[in-house]
């Protein structure tokens, strides 16, 4: 039995298909560069190429797997590119170290509301010190 499963390149050529939870198209069409003109079926985008994130627009190389029920996903951008931006928010299950200089416009915990409005009384303000917590 013959296996029509392959692995290719070829460019964007649209974005479409329905939206995820942050708005972003989940298909793509691609041109593949094996085929005279002919695109492809919609294809899925994975989470980590939608929106903002993998920047996929028409022109953009990309490698892409095909099946036999014509259906495929986008694997990565040829270029592999990526600006080192999440859009969106993010919910991590379990501890989150974060190491190096890192600059927070906003936190939220499940002890304290909001870092950047969180405030405390008693406090003097000029030089006195508070002692550390116990």
């Amino acid at each position: 039995m013959p296996n029509n499963q392959t692995i290719q390149k070829g460019t964007i050529s649209s974005v479409e298909g329905e939206v995820d939870r942050n708005g972003d198209k989940t298909k793509a069409r691609v041109l593949p560069n094996t085929a005279d003109g002919a695109v492809t079926r919609p294809l899925t985008i994975p989470w980590w190429l939608r929106g903002k994130m993998g920047n996929l627009a028409p022109g953009v190389e990309v490698a892409f797997a095909l099946f036999e029920d014509s259906s495929g996903v986008i694997i990565t951008r040829m270029d592999g590119e990526w600006d080192g931006f999440i859009p969106g928010d993010v919910k991590i299950d379990g501890n989150t170290e974060v190491v190096g200089d890192v600059k927070l416009n906003d936190m939220e915990s499940s002890s304290v509301s909001s870092y950047n409005n969180h405030t405390h009384s008693g406090v003097q303000s000029g030089p006195s010190s508070t002692s550390t917590p116990s």
